[in-house]
């Protein structure tokens, strides 16, 4: 298999699919790899480190019969009979136009997001690092919000997290701040979102209020008092909201809402997922932060990982194994089935989008 890595084109991306080691096991195995240029330098691996693993350095890969990369695809790059894998997003009906193009353009397409075992857990997940980024800038714009009231606080030591680049200098900025207790956070769902959101608060004074799903049937009775509220719920198109936009007048006007499941107008009725370059708006006086590609912020910890885990998927489909997991599109149809009522829903939709073409 020809095998391309691009450079992550989305705005202040700076992961990269596959590290140098994952890269060599497959030059190993009689694959061709092909690294655009400059894909790994915002997570510290040069070109050289990419040549070493025996992958050749191109000014474009996009050619290539598969692209590995880390999210969605640009339409206008993707080729006839191509296979590609990467955080596609479009089993939700969160992107119409790219699950079409897909289609029509007969691409075997493969979701790191819905590879599963047995039990439906999530085998590729960046659940942990996008908890500790969305938990970290949480209590860093929940001092800004304080400040701009004219109250004085510890939160104002935190820099923006990008200046860290590596989880343990987080950790060590958090333990040196020494932030004071007292305010209250309330973090929603109990998976590895949730525990990276655990992880940042070990390493203040403030208290962890975890509400399983459950709990949030009740979000009326907590968010009056809540200073920081964290979405880290799964959230499907069938759900109903957890937070409806009628309850943001119940919360303090220095709250903040960090959405990281980040499904626009989903759990959070008023999520709109935003960038690094514009992360932050407020609706009915509530500051929210749904930035959408969060472990970008910790790129190299970030693109280890997700290497480590897409390694063997990668391997299997680039062998030809007829590897099904995780598969969205094939021969120029949407092979997700996981939710019948998903599929309807994407199926007028994409009605709409052929009509209007």
């Amino acid at each position: 298999m020809i095998i391309g890595v691009p450079k992550e084109t989305k705005k202040n991306e700076f992961r990269v699919a596959l590290a140098p080691k994952h890269v060599e096991q497959l030059t190993k195995l009689g694959h061709t790899v092909f690294v655009e240029k400059g894909a790994g330098e915002g997570c510290r691996f040069s070109d050289s480190d990419y040549k070493k693993s025996g992958a050749e350095i191109k000014e474009s890969v996009y050619d290539c019969e598969m692209i590995v990369r880390v999210k969605e695809p640009p339409i206008s790059t993707i080729r006839k009979n191509q296979i590609i894998m990467g955080y596609l997003h479009v089993e939700k009906g969160q992107n119409p136009a790219l699950l079409n193009k897909l289609l029509s353009q007969n691409a075997t397409s493969y979701a790191y997001e819905e590879i599963r075992d047995s039990k439906e857990e999530r085998l590729v997940n960046l659940g942990v690092e996008a908890g500790i980024v969305g938990m970290y800038e949480g209590l860093r714009l929940y001092g800004k919000a304080l400040e701009k009231n004219n109250i004085k606080n510890k939160f104002k030591q935190l820099k923006p997290i990008q200046e860290y680049f590596s989880v343990e200098k987080i950790f060590s900025a958090l333990e040196k701040s020494n932030i004071e207790n007292g305010i209250k956070v309330y973090i929603l769902g109990k998976g590895r979102v949730s525990k990276g959101a655990q992880e940042i608060l070990k390493y203040s004074s403030i208290k962890q209020n975890v509400l399983y799903r459950n709990k949030t049937v009740f979000i009326d009775q907590y968010i009056p008092t809540a200073d920081i509220i964290v979405n880290a719920i799964d959230w499907y198109p069938d759900e109903p909201h957890i937070i409806k936009r009628s309850m943001l007048k119940l919360m303090k006007k220095t709250a903040i809402i960090v959405d990281i499941s980040c499904d626009k107008a989903g759990g959070i009725e008023t999520c709109i997922p935003t960038t690094w370059e514009n992360p932050i708006y407020s609706v009915e006086g509530i500051t929210h932060f749904c930035v959408d590609n969060l472990p970008s912020a910790i790129p190299r910890d970030a693109s280890i990982h997700l290497s480590e885990m897409i390694i063997p998927h990668v391997i299997k489909v680039a062998n030809n194994e007829g590897y099904l997991n995780g598969i969205m599109t094939k021969n120029g149809a949407f092979e997700y089935s996981k939710n019948k009522a998903v599929n309807k829903k994407f199926e007028k939709e994409l009605l709409v989008v052929e009509e209007s073409v």
